[in-house]
């Protein structure tokens, strides 16, 4: 992955509390050449308003950057190409906030400036349900598939020889395409599917997985012949790099869930590979930009990666904690071993980083994600057994992520004196940064660090889809009919067709660039500097809708009439299930989902929920309840007084659940 810059040695304990050194070239300008909202003033004059060019989810913040409007200058929106006001306020510190409006139609709405710059108006955007996942997530999918390894046919590939033909042009991957061993392929695809299972099981999988020693049945979702394609080329390419040794213990966790579609012959082979080397220092397979460590997954890894992202701290802690769960699911020895090496790594983590180092955050570049979401998934699911101090070391991360985002742009920058990783490329880190910042609100318990978490991750997806200073969508071709719905431009640069490392240039959905330090606070015309997309960048992507997903996924147990949301029922009475998910793909229909209700009896039944109307927050199903002995799956759901009735959707740690107490009918 391109610039080829000079190496980095790898950041240790001793040199995380050190400040970066930088070029003058990279000094910050002086106060009195600052813009609203910090760094360089611009030369532009015209009265610019930047927006989500795609649009904005119908319940989450909602906000735009006009750069050069005056403070408490009015803002207006209408309807494209019409002059009724629909919704009206002000722009304060260079950022208009539009939350409270929430209409019913889709738009296209239009946002208009005026002040001493002028009057400006944004681009047209949607505003609906879930908009943000329903335009991304096909083009995610497309993404992973047309960015494989040979194009899908694995027998045209070469294992025996890490340094033999293999995978593309410049040989940097093992199953995609210059992807090299920190790419977190399966771990976004896996999470991608068990938070929003329902989402991936509605068409054919379309792409060749041709070559495999083990091949999906032919009706796996294209998602599950994706993991599959991926577990199916590490097990092949003998892996044995910690971070790709980690993808498959992913793998062999989920199992469960994809087992209707891949045959046990690949967990075997899965489970028999880490089994032998998880505690295998070496690493000499497969790796590229590598830094110096063990690949040794029981000991504490305490040297982490540069702004290259190829080692994130804290990497080992979910893999660990998952294949303490498959060791005791399979009665594999000493379970406990992989449970004590998370638990130690976490502890260290507590002990020795600091947040204000952003070396530690957004220094790690598309890979900060994974140390947010590993800390806030120890802490989830082992809460009482995690180590002390970790609620606390989360919320240090929220607070300097909340106020390096103090900006215009609500922009989480890389210190108080830079926007932008120093050197690099970096859209994968704001394509990424949703992942981290929701995956540590939903285990904090401050509304009001969650709701500036949650303001910022939209933000960074706004500024994914054109709320930046280059007033462009992240990938090139965004605006063409392979790109994203809604967006007018796409990123005006990009590398040369069929040059790049990866030949991702005619892939759909690849992120291909974002502003650097030249183009903030704001400077349309600044240099845009290096322009290539990575399957880095894009798995990084994926790993914020997967959080996002979560985020936006509610379930509640209501009365029959739905009228009001219940926390005990009778036997007997009718329950109405309510499920709030991102699963309207399809903006014109009405669609639907599986929900599982089981009671704490024994019974167990699935209901299918339908969305309220075509595009809509709200998917029902009402399910009668009765007396009696349990009989799964006969439409009743048998129970009794002091009973729980649990209401799910999504599997396993990811999924969301409700539960409502079962009393005795009134007489």
């Amino acid at each position: 992955m391109r610039p080829r810059t000079r190496p980095q040695r790898p950041v240790t304990v001793a040199a995380l509390a050190l400040s970066l050194l930088l070029p003058t070239s990279l000094a910050p300008t002086t106060a009195s050449a600052l813009a609203p909202g910090g760094g360089a003033a611009s030369a532009a004059t015209t009265q610019a308003v930047l927006v989500n060019q795609s649009g904005y989810d119908v319940d989450r913040p909602k906000r735009f950057t006009a750069p050069l409007a005056d403070e408490g200058s009015p803002f207006t929106i209408t309807r494209q190409g019409n002059a009724t006001v629909l919704f009206r306020g002000e722009v304060r510190g260079g950022v208009g906030d539009f939350t409270a409006f929430q209409p019913t139609a889709p738009g296209p709405y239009v946002v208009t400036v005026t002040g001493s710059a002028g009057t400006g108006s944004s681009h047209p955007f949607g505003i609906g349900p879930y908009w943000t996942y329903r335009v991304s997530l096909q083009r995610a999918v497309d993404f992973m598939v047309e960015s494989r390894c040979a194009h899908g046919d694995a027998a045209a590939l070469v294992h025996t020889d890490p340094a033999g033909n293999h995978c593309n042009r410049g040989n940097t991957g093992v199953a995609w395409r210059d992807s090299h061993q920190f790419s977190f392929e399966l771990q976004g695809l896996i999470r991608l599917f068990l938070t929003n299972p329902d989402a991936f099981t509605r068409a054919p999988a379309t792409g060749r997985y041709d070559g495999l020693a083990v091949p999906t049945t032919p009706d796996a979702p294209e998602i599950v012949k994706l993991i599959n394609w991926g577990v199916d080329l590490y097990l092949q390419g003998r892996v044995n790099h910690d971070l790709l040794k980690e993808q498959l213990a992913w793998f062999l966790y989920a199992y469960p869930h994809l087992s209707r579609w891949i045959p046990r012959a690949q967990y075997d082979r899965a489970r028999d590979h880490l089994v032998r080397l998880w505690g295998d220092p070496a690493r000499d397979r497969w790796n590229w930009y590598d830094v110096e460590h063990s690949a040794d997954l029981f000991q504490t890894q305490t040297v982490i990666g540069t702004g290259k992202g190829s080692l994130p701290p804290g990497h080992s802690i979910i893999p660990n904690l998952m294949m303490y769960e498959v060791a005791r699911r399979d009665g594999l020895p000493d379970p406990d071993r992989y449970f004590r090496a998370a638990h130690d790594q976490a502890a260290w983590i507590i002990a020795h980083l600091d947040w204000n180092d952003p070396a530690t955050t957004k220094g790690q570049r598309m890979s900060e994600h994974i140390t947010v979401e590993a800390l806030a998934y120890f802490l989830k699911r082992y809460g009482a057994r995690a180590p002390i101090g970790l609620r606390e070391k989360i919320t240090q991360w929220a607070d300097v992520a909340i106020a390096r985002s103090d900006n215009m742009w609500d922009f989480r920058r890389y210190s108080d004196t830079l926007w932008v990783i120093p050197q690099y490329n970096e859209p994968g880190n704001v394509a990424g940064f949703p992942a981290a910042a929701l995956a540590a609100a939903r285990v904090l318990d401050d509304p009001e660090r969650i709701a500036a978490l949650r303001r910022i991750a939209t933000a960074q997806i706004d500024n994914v889809f054109g709320r930046n200073p280059a007033d462009a969508h992240f990938s090139h071709d965004a605006a063409t009919p392979e790109g994203f719905e809604g967006v007018e431009r796409g990123w005006p640069e990009e590398y040369p067709p069929g040059q790049g490392a990866g030949e991702l240039e005619e892939v759909r959905g690849v992120l291909d660039g974002s502003p650097k330090e030249a183009s903030y606070p704001y400077d349309p015309a600044a240099d845009l500097g290096y322009t290539e997309g990575w399957v880095a960048f894009n798995s990084a992507w994926n790993a914020s809708l997967s959080q996002l997903a979560s985020d936006q996924s509610v379930m509640r147990g209501y009365r029959a009439d739905r009228l009001g949301a219940i926390s005990r029922i009778a036997v007997g009475e009718e329950l109405a299930v309510r499920l709030r998910a991102p699963l309207n793909l399809d903006a014109a229909t009405a669609e639907s989902a599986v929900v599982r209700v089981t009671g704490s009896g024994g019974d167990v039944e699935t209901v299918s929920v339908r969305e309220a109307s075509a595009s809509a927050l709200d998917f029902w199903a009402n399910l009668r309840t009765g007396a009696g002995a349990a009989r799964p799956g006969d439409g009743i759901l048998q129970t009794a007084p002091g009973e729980t009735i649990t209401m799910s959707y999504g599997l396993d740690v990811y999924r969301t659940a409700a539960t409502v107490t079962v009393v005795a009918p009134t007489t």
